[in-house]
């Protein structure tokens, strides 16, 4: 059986937790939405207005129940980097409100290579070697992560 993968945007347009499903996808259809992201713009509005309702992109592996999202905070007083995150999704009866973990790490660089690379693997189904990358960068926080899509 063919692995399905299924990605979601939150853009800083909707409200906090907030996301767009965005539907089936592949590795190049992700990594085209997560082009289309304008995440230094996004940053530097966020930042400068204190909201700092960054923009965050996520797939999820649906047989595996595992999901990657990549998402921006501040690294030098005037740069942003990227922070990975990699989570459980457990399915509880409620679509609505899966249990969701997440371990999110600190890449420390805008170099936008580096949540590429985490794409690829993931999409190859190489969990382990995801978490052997993610092992070598800061973990930030381990966190429930919500999950409402929009209507």
């Amino acid at each position: 059986m063919e692995n399905e993968f299924v990605s979601r945007i939150h853009t800083t347009d909707l409200e906090t937790d907030l996301y767009q499903l965005l539907g089936k996808t592949t590795l190049e259809k992700h990594i085209s939405d997560f082009e289309n992201v304008d995440w230094k713009a996004d940053y530097k509005k966020e930042f400068n207005s204190m909201d700092f309702n960054m923009p965050d992109l996520e797939v999820l592996s649906k047989n595996d129940s595992k999901y990657l999202s990549v998402s921006i905070a501040p690294n030098t007083e005037d740069t942003f980097q990227y922070v990975i995150g990699l989570g459980a999704h457990l399915e509880t009866g409620d679509p609505n409100n899966p249990n969701r973990k997440v371990k999110l790490y600190m890449t420390e660089s805008e170099n936008p290579e580096i949540p590429k690379k985490f794409f690829g693997l993931f999409f190859n189904q190489d969990f382990d070697q995801v978490s052997s990358e993610l092992q070598q960068l800061y973990l930030m926080d381990e966190i429930e992560d919500v999950y409402k899509n929009k209507k």
